[in-house]
């Protein structure tokens, strides 16, 4: 006997599907007097997954099937290829299923007469011949109902084993087109997109801003990824940021540091981050790891700047400068008869690193990060820690005008 083995990758979720496949197949050679063929799956893997573009764009759980078992053989006759005959002549030559290379080569050098069968020599239209070769080299191409009288070999049941030769070639995804739910992208490529995207378009663009028409981050990052519609050139654009494969670098270590936090967010984060790969379902949680990793490093900034903080000027005095608003808290009201005002605590820091506090009643006040030229009234000076504060009151705060060239 010969033996055949055909070798495939599929995706993890097809895994099931083979075997059922399998199954069905053994069951009808079964009927056909044929042996049956085994199965072996392999543990699973991630294997490189590219668009129909060719792009390659993540991973996706696979596993190699391989099935073997004898070719079907009496009296010395094995059947070792199918020939299907179009309408314009054409022959197209199909192996049995896991035919070894030798006895392959030896069929491609077979030369086929088209509709012609050395069973009943009958020359007529045919959509399909097969190739028999006996143990002593010699081939003969049988009709579709001669195969069986001249072999001895059931047509029906060479014809199911057959199917294991389609299941290399199957789509498993069921030809939706989209991209698999199954799908693993590098966590590395993730950060680094996001990094390149943030730079771009100045900052960290949450979700809940889309009412400032600006897309998204996580929207723009999933688009490089998976928006096969997405020009090539912003593609580009994004892939030549030469700083961002450090800043990702950067972010997944600091997201890495939070795995076993007590706090939920920087705990799911670090447990994107420490892995290889993630789920397209999990994409905006890890994408947003970027700006908790800049609001760190502007808080640090700001923690080193404020050491050097010092008193400024004299209770009662009025004074001026230019400062960044780097807090601002929300406090409890204080109400009058039906009326409740409004507080908040709001932080500057100006470029030497003095800080300055204003408890404020104002309708409105700047906001984080916003740079203003402040002017108040002091009144007080107080420690918050080791950080000497100026306490101020009467303020009026003011958008800084750039400065002309």
């Amino acid at each position: 006997m010969t033996s055949a083995a055909t070798r495939f990758d599929v995706p993890a979720t097809a895994e099931s599907r083979v075997r059922q496949l399998v199954e069905a197949t053994n069951a009808r050679a079964a009927v056909h007097k044929l042996t049956a063929y085994s199965l072996q799956v392999s543990a699973s893997f991630l294997a490189d997954y590219h668009d129909t573009d060719g792009r390659l764009i993540g991973q996706r759980p696979t596993v190699t099937v391989t099935i073997t078992g004898d070719i079907p053989r009496h009296q010395g006759w094995t059947v070792v290829a199918r020939l299907d005959h179009d309408e314009e002549g054409e022959t197209l030559l199909s192996l049995f299923p896991g035919l070894p290379e030798q006895d392959a080569e030896a069929v491609r050098g077979y030369h086929a007469v088209e509709n012609f069968c050395h069973g009943c020599k009958v020359a007529r239209h045919r959509t399909a011949t097969y190739l028999a070769r006996h143990e002593n080299g010699e081939f003969r191409q049988l009709g579709t109902t001669c195969v069986e009288p001249y072999t001895g070999l059931p047509i029906k049941g060479l014809e199911a084993l057959w199917r294991f030769g389609t299941l290399k070639d199957s789509d498993w995804d069921g030809g939706e087109g989209g991209i698999p739910a199954d799908l693993r992208v590098p966590v590395v490529e993730v950060l680094r997109v996001t990094a390149a995207i943030v730079t771009q378009e100045g900052r960290f663009y949450s979700r809940s801003e889309q009412w400032k028409n600006t897309a998204p981050t996580a929207d723009l990052v999933e688009s490089y990824f998976f928006d096969r519609k997405a020009p090539q050139e912003w593609r580009a654009a994004v892939d030549a940021e030469p700083d961002a494969p450090r800043t990702a670098a950067a972010v997944r270590a600091w997201a890495v540091q939070g795995y076993g936090s007590p706090h939920d967010y920087r705990h799911k984060v670090g447990q994107l981050a420490k892995v290889e790969t993630v789920s397209p379902r999990h994409l905006p949680t890890l994408v947003s790891a970027i700006a908790g990793w800049h609001r760190d490093q502007e808080k640090e900034a700001t923690e080193r700047a404020a050491q050097n903080s010092k008193p400024q000027g004299t209770v009662g005095e009025r004074i001026s400068t230019t400062a960044t608003v780097t807090t601002v808290i929300e406090l409890e009201g204080r109400t009058y008869g039906y009326n409740t005002q409004r507080r908040r605590l709001v932080k500057f820091q100006d470029t030497e690193g003095n800080v300055f506090v204003w408890f404020s009643s104002a309708a409105t006040v700047p906001g984080k990060g916003d740079e203003v030229e402040l002017t108040g009234t002091v009144k007080d000076h107080s420690l918050y820690g080791e950080t000497a504060q100026t306490v101020l009151t009467r303020c009026r705060v003011a958008e800084r005008q750039p400065v002309a060239a």
